[in-house]
């Protein structure tokens, strides 16, 4: 018995140690890399417990549905494990766990931008002050209500209607052309779209 088991063991180390094995080395790798545990526990310090507004739609990894954006919400869990998922208490003190989708090996670069990029943690009337005096009235008020117009700057189209599922870019007679699009789950058929010419709003598709 113990033969057997020492056999087994020296097996998995000549596989961990194998120059043609990549996958169980970049496993190893990867899980080395990862967040480390103080980390972790300052990040939790952070954002747990934390008032936010939802930039972003979140889609509950389970079957509680899509929480729109611009709603209030409270941060209860991080999971910081694999490709990540935060937790909220949404509307009627449900529970939504949303998938990060984040590369391995995480960095807390990497997991803050992407908090940047679900939630806005100013609430809406600081929001509306800080971009009337970054953008000026009327696009403070386009982006309040969510509404974009031809012109407005790149910045404020994210602003307004949040981060792309997709960004397609192309350079045409030295002129940047961007489409972005926008998909809900709730709806997969249906798609909306803004077209950008040298970083302004030129049309758009809801």
């Amino acid at each position: 018995m113990n033969s057997t088991k020492y056999l087994v063991s020296a097996l998995c180390a000549l596989v961990l140690l194998t120059p043609g094995c990549n996958f169980w080395k970049k496993t190893v790798d990867t899980l080395d890399k990862d967040l480390g545990i103080e980390e972790v526990d300052e990040l939790e310090d952070v954002y747990i417990g934390r008032k936010a507004w939802t930039r972003s739609l979140i889609v509950d990894l389970g079957q509680n549905g899509v929480i729109d954006r611009g709603t209030e919400v409270e941060i209860v869990e991080l999971d910081l494990h694999w490709s990540c998922a935060v937790g909220v208490k949404g509307p009627n003190n449900r529970k939504f766990r949303h998938g990060m989708n984040l590369e391995r090996p995480v960095t807390r670069e990497e997991f803050e931008t992407a908090m940047e990029r679900l939630f806005w943690f100013d609430n809406p009337e600081k929001r509306y002050r800080l971009n009337l005096r970054t953008f000026g009235k009327r696009t403070a008020q386009a982006i309040r209500d969510n509404e974009l117009f031809k012109g407005m700057k790149r910045e404020a189209a994210i602003e307004s209607w949040g981060f792309p599922d997709e960004m397609n870019t192309s350079d045409i007679g030295n002129v940047m052309q961007e489409q972005w699009i926008y998909r809900d789950p709730r709806q997969k058929a249906k798609k909306r779209y803004i077209w950008l010419v040298s970083g302004e709003v030129d049309r758009w598709e809801e």
